[in-house]
């Protein structure tokens, strides 16, 4: 298991694999952060009614946000 912190608060972060993942059942549905931004530094998300603002940092990082 990994173990880190995230850079805004100290939150434990457990669980994260080490490696990617082998396509399997439950990663089908995983969708590359580059179709999603497709180029653009940050793109707004409609969830349920909720706009969230997920970008992506100089140093390759992704950060969502309200």
């Amino acid at each position: 298991m990994h173990r880190s912190y995230d850079d805004m608060g100290g939150t434990q972060v457990t669980d994260r694999p080490q490696t990617s993942p082998n396509v399997d059942q439950h990663h089908q549905s995983a969708i590359a952060s580059g179709d999603l931004l497709q180029g653009r530094r940050q793109v707004w998300i409609d969830h349920d009614g909720t706009l969230y603002c997920l970008k992506a940092t100089s140093n390759g990082r992704l950060y969502l946000t309200k």
